[in-house]
């Protein structure tokens, strides 16, 4: 359970400046301790989390400082929610996201190979509000695809996550302060019904990124959400899952919730590979992905092709889920990191 804000805030903001003031104090010291363990061990990873960690302390305390200064600028939060305050508020986003998803690829050197088709690529250009749902999986990937579409579309996204995500204050201040649905998934409805309204709010710039698979693949998750669907009766969605080795099957209660609040609006579905499957820390440290290529694969799915019945649209979802599974697969198999837990 995460407590009310009025409680959260004071304890989270006040750790995290305390925190990435003494990272940041120490942090010639605490670099040059990483790159001497580096030296001893004869692998990075020392190294590059050292300079991560500063980098990503160095942007935290920059958008506190921020964030507080447009609670004053917005006359102590009376005018948060005017147009001139939400537009001050992307450009910080912008600025944290892009930053930290460069100081990324820098320190990885990592390459991003954008794949958008030429649909795709028109409707992201284009000043209407879009659905974006996208596999989840491996290290980075929501913030190298959010930055895209900050940087490359200059779009505004409105990110469905989950309430834990909170816990990070700069995640939680420019969270609330802007259309994002933070979900408490514990209550379905109540989650629905704020992934409905976020998306009807959605100016011409919007684009709602939703992550069907509701967490990262591992397989040993794919095995888990394939036991739901059969023990639930869901032998349908079971079998179509079983098919996708490379996709967990989708949770469809969120993009129908989106569908409904959308509207006529398109559906942009993505894809991407490259960086493997890592997705907890320890596995990180041992198949950080150095040296990658992160393949990206965008298709635009226009709003006259999406059913209008619930089920249909279920199996519809499916069927996209399917396509990029294939679209996975052809790439070739994932590089070292398998996504499970020791």
């Amino acid at each position: 359970m995460i407590p009310p804000a009025p409680i959260r805030r004071p304890l989270t903001v006040t750790a995290w400046v305390v925190v990435s003031a003494l990272w940041l104090l120490l942090s010639p010291l605490l670099l040059a301790l990483a790159a001497a363990a580096a030296a001893v061990i004869r692998r990075p990873q020392p190294l590059i989390a050292a300079r991560l960690a500063t980098s990503y302390f160095a942007y935290e305390l920059g958008v506190l400082i921020a964030c507080a200064g447009l609670w004053l600028l917005s006359g102590f939060g009376a005018a948060m929610h005017t147009p001139r305050i939400k537009r001050l508020h992307y450009r910080l986003l912008r600025w944290f996201v892009h930053g930290l998803a460069q100081r990324v690829v820098e320190l990885l050197d990592i390459r991003v190979a954008p794949g958008a088709t030429a649909e795709a690529a028109r409707a992201l250009a284009a000043e209407r509000p879009l659905l974006f749902l996208s596999r989840h999986a491996g290290p980075a990937d929501t913030l190298l695809l959010i930055d895209e579409l900050l940087w490359r579309y200059d779009r505004r996204p409105s990110i469905v996550f989950k309430q834990a995500l909170t816990l990070d204050p700069c995640v939680d201040l420019i969270g609330h302060r802007l259309p994002h649905a933070i979900l408490d998934t514990s209550d379905g409805e109540r989650s629905e019904a704020e992934i409905r309204k976020v998306t009807a709010q959605m100016g011409a710039r919007g684009v709602l990124v939703l992550f069907p698979e509701g967490g990262n693949f591992t397989p040993k998750r794919r095995r888990e959400a394939l036991s739901r669907l059969r023990r639930k009766g869901r032998r349908r969605e079971a079998a179509a899952g079983e098919s996708m080795s490379h996709m967990m099957p989708p949770h469809p209660a969120g993009a129908i919730a989106a569908f409904r609040g959308s509207g006529e609006t398109d559906v942009i579905f993505a894809a991407h590979t490259g960086l493997g499957l890592a997705a907890f820390p320890r596995e990180m440290w041992r198949h950080p992905p150095i040296g990658r290529t992160l393949h990206t694969r965008m298709w635009l799915a226009p709003a006259p092709e999406r059913p209008k019945d619930p089920e249909r649209q279920t199996e519809w979802l499916y069927d996209w889920w399917q396509r990029l599974n294939q679209w996975v697969e052809t790439q070739g198999k994932e590089p070292i990191g398998t996504g499970e837990t020791a």
